[in-house]
C-alpha cells in the first residue's frame, strides 16, 4: 500500500495533482477540502465549518480528523491513499501518524510542491472565476497564507526530519510537474 501527502501552499496545484496521481497509481484521494465540502453540502456539521470557512480559517482539528479517519477506514481494502490539504498542522500529523501505524500502515512520501506567494494568489485569482468556491476571494486569501505560515508550514520539518519530504518546483504547467512526481515516484 503507498501512502502519499502533497503539501503546499494556497494555489500550488494540490487538488489538480492529486487527482492525476490518484487516478495512475489507482489511490484514494482523500482531499480534506473535499471532505468538507461534502459535509457542508450534506452533512450534520455543515453549518459549523462554514463558518470556519467564510472567515478563511482551518476547521477544528477534531472534526477534520474524524471526516479523514472514517474514509480512510472505509476505504482499507484500496491500493492506498493520497491525502490533500491533510494534515495541515503538527497535531494532525501526529493524529495520521497514529492512526495510520494503528492499521499496520505508513506515510511513504510527502510532495511539497513550492510556489512563492504572488504566484499562488495570482493562480487563486484564476481559479476563483471558475470554482464556485467560498475561499477563493481576495478577502480570505490573506487569511489563508497567513494560517498557512504559521500552522501549516512547521510540517515540512517535522517529515524532513522523518525523512519522508521530497521539494517539487511547482512553478511549470501542470504536466510538467506531474511528470516530475511520476519520475519520483517510480523510483
Amino acid at each position: 500500500m503507498l501512502n502519499l501527502v502533497i503539501f503546499g501552499p494556497p494555489g500550488a496545484g494540490k487538488g489538480t495533482q492529486a487527482d492525476l496521481i490518484a487516478q495512475k497509481l489507482n489511490l484514494i484521494h482523500l482531499s480534506s477540502g473535499e471532505l468538507l465540502r461534502q459535509e457542508l453540502a450534506n452533512g450534520e456539521l455543515g453549518q459549523e465549518i462554514q463558518k470556519y470557512q467564510d472567515a478563511g480559517e482551518l476547521v477544528p482539528d477534531s472534526l477534520v480528523v474524524r471526516l479523514i479517519e472514517n474514509a480512510i477506514t472505509k476505504n482499507l481494502d484500496r491500493a492506498g491513499f493520497i491525502f490533500d490539504g491533510y494534515p495541515r498542522n503538527l497535531n494532525q500529523a501526529n493524529s495520521l501518524d497514529k492512526f495510520l501505524a494503528a492499521q499496520g500502515l505508513k506515510l511513504d512520501l510527502v510532495l511539497n510542491l513550492e510556489l512563492d506567494e504572488q504566484d499562488a494568489i495570482d493562480r487563486i485569482i484564476l481559479r476563483s472565476q471558475t470554482s464556485g468556491r467560498s475561499d477563493d476571494n481576495a478577502q480570505t486569501i490573506g487569511k489563508r497564507f497567513q494560517t498557512y505560515q504559521t500552522q501549516t508550514l512547521p510540517i515540512l520539518d517535522y517529515y524532513q526530519n522523518h525523512g519522508v519530504l521530497t521539494n517539487i518546483d511547482g512553478r511549470p504547467s501542470i504536466a510538467e510537474v506531474n511528470s516530475q512526481i511520476l519520475k519520483i515516484l517510480a523510483e
